[in-house]
């Protein structure tokens, strides 16, 4: 249901036509509730500051987390949606084109969670900086690593597969996993996986590399 705005636009009707309202579109933003308003993705400030708070509780639209948790509005459709409200104003947008909003619920934070979860990825960078250090002064060599900890522990040399090797590459294949974002042509998450992140990149270079050359060689259409 779209939020009604009270502002009297009768009395102020001159004002409004000489007020400019500055629009700046955040990135990303994550908001707690499906009801998705003009400040929670953007910044706005006039001089006007009762017709900058009526333009923030504007309803742009309802996220749909049965679908996906992540939606993407553009700058021109928040423009739209203030102008169907204040034909009058002028509006200057100076921030992002999109704006990435994330549902996150109003979540409660269990701070012994927090702290189990702040150990782990210690006890990991831990113990993952460690073992750089010990193959890096082994020239790489993760099997001498391995053979010095067995010897170290154990008092004598291992024979064949133990706990350290059945774990190092349990965890290396959970990685791997985790880092592409793929079992096989299933995706983990909904999060671009980093080869599809890369492309992207390689396709907004290409474009850019492409206007550059028509620019440089007078191709470009413009005006005169």
């Amino acid at each position: 249901m779209k939020v009604r705005n009270s502002y009297d636009k009768e009395g102020v009707g001159d004002k409004m036509k000489k007020e400019t309202v500055y629009l700046k579109l955040e990135q990303d933003v994550k908001v707690p509730i499906y009801q998705v308003t003009v400040g929670d993705v953007a910044s706005v400030t006039c001089c006007d500051n009762v017709l900058a708070a009526k333009i923030k509780v504007l309803h742009l639209f309802t996220m749909n987390v049965e679908k996906s948790k992540r939606q993407i509005i553009s700058v021109s459709k928040v423009i739209d949606m203030i102008i169907q409200e204040y034909p009058e104003l002028e509006l200057q947008s100076i921030g992002e084109m999109d704006c990435i909003v994330e549902y996150i619920g109003d979540k409660k934070h269990n701070k012994l969670w927090d702290m189990v979860k702040i150990i782990f990825v210690s006890c990991i960078a831990f113990f993952g900086a460690g073992f750089g250090i010990m193959t890096f002064n082994e020239d790489v060599s993760v099997k001498d690593v391995f053979g010095s900890l067995y010897q170290y522990v154990y008092g004598r040399e291992q024979d064949g597969l133990g706990v350290l090797e059945l774990t190092y590459s349990l965890g290396l294949a959970v990685g791997i996993v985790l880092f592409y974002n793929h079992i096989g042509g299933r995706r983990i998450t909904k999060d671009p996986t980093p080869l599809e992140v890369q492309m992207r990149v390689y396709e907004q270079e290409v474009n850019n590399a492409l206007i550059e050359t028509a620019n440089r060689k007078g191709e470009l259409i413009d005006v005169d």
